[in-house]
């Protein structure tokens, strides 16, 4: 499976694929006051929708603030052309609802040079502290093996496959050596 050019995942699915699992049994949100979820002082904390997953969540939503970035002013690679949507949560949100990012965390793909996936921690620096990530907490296995199924359907999309190549190449030249959660593969194009 490669990616291409024009593909768009199946954001309904992804949706419904990981509507139940969680990293933890109970709510990771008690551990710090459900700080991914809250705004900021400056209000600036939010997340970057995925290619074509703006069609999940366009009604509007009054728990999102929504903006409208370009591509080439943030840390997107050159393939990025189409402006990308930033959202910011104004309160908590329906948790069916919320945007993959959100789902995802504290879990981030990591492509090796042979085009291996693997997921690992997050490691892009946050503005607050994820007692997840900061105390290595075990995740559930279910979370962990559907988070790497999202991703090997996300990365058909040649967009999201060079985000995450890019971001990949970076971690690596910053000599960051990631935790492994979960092997894969997935071949590159």
């Amino acid at each position: 499976m490669q990616p291409a050019p024009g593909y768009l995942p199946d954001y309904f699915w992804l949706y419904h694929l990981t509507a139940s699992v969680t990293p933890l049994a109970g709510d990771c949100g008690q551990l710090c006051g459900k700080t991914c979820c809250q705004p900021d002082a400056a209000n600036s904390l939010g997340i970057y929708l995925f290619p074509g997953e703006e069609a999940v969540l366009h009604l509007p939503r009054p728990w999102l603030e929504w903006e409208i970035h370009d591509p080439r002013h943030y840390d997107f690679p050159a393939s990025w052309q189409e402006p990308v949507h930033f959202v910011k949560c104004t309160g908590p949100c329906p948790r069916e609802l919320r945007p993959l990012a959100c789902r995802f965390f504290p879990l981030a793909p990591h492509l090796l040079r042979d085009g291996q996936l693997l997921l690992i921690y997050e490691t892009m620096p946050l503005p607050y502290r994820c007692p997840l990530i900061d105390q290595r907490r075990r995740l559930q296995k279910k979370f962990i093996s559907t988070t790497a199924l999202a991703w090997q359907e996300l990365l058909r999309n040649r967009l999201i496959y060079d985000l995450v190549w890019e971001d990949s190449r970076q971690r690596e030249k910053s000599g960051h050596r990631p935790a492994v959660l979960w092997p894969g593969k997935f071949s590159q194009p």
